[in-house]
């Protein structure tokens, strides 16, 4: 049995895919399709099959909810056909990647790319909205911000 022998005087606020308050939220879990595994707090769409996900590819995607830190697993990630615990509404931990930093109230974009999160459209299909969806803490790039989540509200036609 391994005995944990070194502690940090000083643990981490918050990672990225957790839980960031107790209020109610809605929690869906899904097999993971991706070969490569997927991080914690990165959005996720419908996989080719019933009841999977996969990482974000194209501008065209529905994202379906934010992966939830999984305290039971020694990586960062889910494996692929491992079951991963999606938020679809609540509030999470993610890191910011756009260069200006974010704030509170700012919509949230998804960039295609590298399946991260920003308050800008990249434009020319490299970037997907999430309606319903706001920063609900400021944070520089590279920090970890929290999200108010709400994917159960549709997108508005014609709406950037």
């Amino acid at each position: 049995m391994a005995v944990q022998t070194n502690y940090s005087d000083n643990m981490a606020a918050a990672l990225a895919g957790m839980i960031a308050n107790s209020e109610p939220n809605v929690l869906i879990s899904r097999e993971v399709e991706a070969a490569a595994g997927l991080g914690f707090g990165v959005p996720v769409i419908q996989g080719t099959s019933d009841n999977q996900c996969d990482a974000v590819s194209a501008s065209t995607d529905s994202v379906i909810g934010i992966t939830v830190r999984d305290q039971s697993t020694t990586d960062d990630t889910f494996a692929q056909n491992e079951s991963a615990l999606l938020m679809r509404k609540g509030v999470i931990w993610v890191t910011v990647t756009d260069a200006g930093g974010v704030s509170a109230g700012d919509e949230i974009w998804v960039k295609v790319a590298d399946g991260t999160f920003s308050n800008t459209d990249e434009g020319s299909d490299g970037s997907i909205k999430l309606a319903g969806c706001r920063w609900e803490t400021s944070a520089a790039n590279g920090a970890l911000a929290k999200i108010r989540v709400n994917l159960d509200v549709p997108a508005v036609a014609g709406a950037s």
